[in-house]
């Protein structure tokens, strides 16, 4: 037979459980004796419930009072009376001891209760602690503005990295109550700040400020959103400055507070620090300030780059652009106070040299780039370390101190940035290419031979594959009359079809320069009929002839003829020119040279030509020497040796 107890089979014969003890029921009854039990002692259980309920009711007061009472009620006070109670009921009933656990288990309820409601009364009263921080320049602008949350009697725990730039802070709750913020607990290169509202600071006190305990779980209540999270443990990892610093959730990623027993014990700062910050309980009324908010400013920084900038960026509109942009440049030449990781996005490097492109570009356009350029040393460009702004500037250099200033930055400043940044451009590289391409073309063009030359080595160095340069190397050889160098070097490498026709022009110049050779090649403008060229005098002076193929003699001016000390040799003769009749002196020129043609003893007459002073006639007693072979639609007269 089962005993309908501990379900224990007994013999047949049995009338006790032979475990239990209790009758054994005959088979027949045993289900409806089975169900009259179970009702008995559910009835007997909701009984002893509401016994409980009613010797516990004094302990356990009211929601609603709980929810007024939460802030003001001393908990260590209420824990006492508490645990006295128990003890209390627990002698006067006799309570067993499995009996005042199960009381144990209903109290750590009632705590349980006690912090939900704890929860919902920081919401209900979470805009009289929470507010924002503004922190505002010496130029009246906000710099910053984020969420913080008040404790004790005016103190707020604020991350150094978001005060950075500001000489003015400014704490407004959400209720509507503002103040400033004076000074506090901090000391260079703490990350983390106490500090303390300036004026009315007893006006409101914000929630109570307590040492954490890293031995009981805290609440976190977001103050940026309606996060919140319970029961959290964090385990310290450190001191930093006047706080411990310990290592949070992930799911803690906004600015926050931390709450034990009502009281605020520690921060989350989001993304300003990874890190909570928790209070190690320093009594307030040992908090004497370490500094203030204005001496805050000057440490970290007041006399720096960053502020140079922040002062630029601070000019209004109506300023000049070049002295915003010489602010700028000033910022540079100071050391920066500030960490990357500290700099505000808006004074960071790259943010600053976008300001400073635009003022440069504005001013090119206005017709002020030489001012422009004379702004920017090298030193300066070098500091700033923008290959782009450099890219900007060159342009304006280039027009105000010419191609070889232009390109001298660009193989200065421009070859420091790249070995520093490690970044290279080649759009610079292509600036600096066609800078030696007009520089060299503008050489050739004005005839400079030597240096061109010098021009093209360096061009050759930097760029030794590059046609345009080749091809103006060919043209400063032609400009020497070495068609032989012009020629090899022009047949040295092929030509992209872009440069054919330029290739097929000058193997024309050198194929002509190949046929003049052994002539005298004198060009002058096409269609003229008035041919000038410059010859060589006694390899003393030189001198400008007209080529005179109706005059019979050559003449010189007597300036000429004075300088190089000429004797008269047959007296004075009668000569007819175009002025008519002229009484003249006739002397001998030991030697002529023209384009490296030298002819000797050529008589010349001395006479000063009206309307063409110190010029000589090229006359038929030197051209007669040649065969002459004049193409004036193209601009050359040959003269070959007979």
């Amino acid at each position: 037979m089962k005993c309908i107890s501990c379900h224990t089979e007994n013999k047949g014969s049995s009338s006790h459980c032979e475990n239990c003890g209790l009758p054994l029921l005959p088979g027949g009854s045993s289900g409806r004796f089975r169900k009259r039990t179970v009702f008995i002692v559910i009835a007997v259980l909701l009984v002893c419930a509401v016994g409980f309920a009613y010797l516990f009711m004094d302990i356990i007061p009211p929601a609603s009072k709980m929810m007024e009472k939460i802030f003001a009620v001393d908990k260590s006070k209420y824990d006492e009376g508490k645990q006295g109670k128990s003890g209390e009921l627990a002698a006067g009933h006799g309570v067993a001891k499995e009996e005042r656990s199960a009381v144990q288990d209903e109290e750590k309820e009632i705590d349980d209760e006690t912090a939900e409601m704890s929860y919902k009364d920081l919401l209900s009263v979470k805009e009289d602690f929470a507010g924002w921080v503004i922190i505002t320049d010496p130029w009246d602008r906000q710099v910053r503005k984020f969420r913080a949350g008040l404790a004790g009697d005016g103190w707020l725990a604020l991350p150094t990295r978001a005060c950075l730039g500001g000489n003015r802070w400014n704490f407004n709750l959400d209720s509507g109550w503002k103040a400033g913020i004076s000074g506090g607990l901090w000391i260079n290169g703490d990350k983390v700040g106490m500090w303390h509202l300036a004026e009315n600071a007893g006006a409101f006190e914000g929630l109570e400020l307590a040492a954490w305990n890293s031995s009981e779980a805290v609440l976190w209540l977001s103050l940026e959103s309606d996060n919140e999270h319970r029961s959290i443990k964090l385990t310290p990892d450190g001191t930093e400055g006047f706080f411990v610093s310990s290592s949070l959730p992930d799911y803690i990623n906004e600015i926050g507070i931390f709450i034990q027993g009502g009281k605020v014990v520690g921060w989350s700062f989001g993304r300003w620090l990874a890190k909570g910050y928790m209070w190690p309980g320093k009594a307030e009324a040992e908090m004497e300030y370490k500094t203030w908010t204005r001496y805050f400013y000057d440490i970290t920084f007041a006399n720096g780059r960053e502020e140079k900038f922040a002062g630029a960026l601070a000019m209004q509109k109506g300023d000049a652009g070049l002295e915003q942009l010489a602010a700028f440049i000033e910022g540079y030449r100071l050391q920066p106070k500030l960490s990357e990781e500290d700099t505000p996005y808006y004074l960071m490097p790259e943010e600053i040299i976008k300001h400073m492109r635009v003022l440069v570009t504005d001013a090119i356009h206005s017709g002020e780039g030489s001012r422009v350029a004379d702004m920017f040393s090298g030193q300066a460009l070098k500091s700033i370390g923008s290959i782009i702004l450099l890219m900007d500037l060159v342009p304006a250099i280039a027009d105000a101190h010419g191609y070889e200033a232009a390109i001298g930055e660009i193989e200065d400043s421009g070859s420091y940035i790249v070995r520093e940044t490690g970044l290279d451009l080649p759009e610079l590289d292509k600036l600096h290419v066609r800078l030696y391409q007009d520089w060299l073309r503008s050489l050739v063009s004005a005839g400079e031979v030597e240096e061109g030359r010098q021009t093209y080595d360096s061009a050759k160095a930097y760029y030794p594959g590059d046609p345009y340069i080749h091809l103006l190397g060919v043209e400063l050889a032609l400009l020497t009359g070495d068609w032989k160098e012009a020629e090899r070097l022009l047949s040295e490498r092929n030509y992209p079809p872009a440069f054919q026709d330029r290739y097929e022009l000058l193997a024309i110049r050198i194929s002509e320069m190949r046929g003049q050779e052994g002539k005298i090649v004198v060009r002058f403008p096409r269609g003229s009929n008035i041919i000038t060229v410059t010859a060589s005098i006694n390899e003393t002076l030189y001198q400008d002839f007209l080529v005179d193929t109706g005059a019979s003699m050559v003449t010189i001016p007597s300036s000429t003829a004075d300088a190089l000390g000429l004797e008269i040799v047959k007296g004075k003769r009668k000569l007819w020119t175009a002025s008519g009749l002229e009484i003249v002196s006739e002397v001998i020129i030991d030697a002529i040279e023209i384009n490296g043609w030298v002819e000797y003893d050529i008589s010349a007459v001395i006479l000063d030509m009206p309307g063409r002073p110190g010029q000589g006639l090229l006359g038929l007693n030197y051209l007669g020497r040649f065969q002459m072979d004049l193409k004036p639609e193209e601009g050359i007269l040959l003269l070959t040796p007979r």
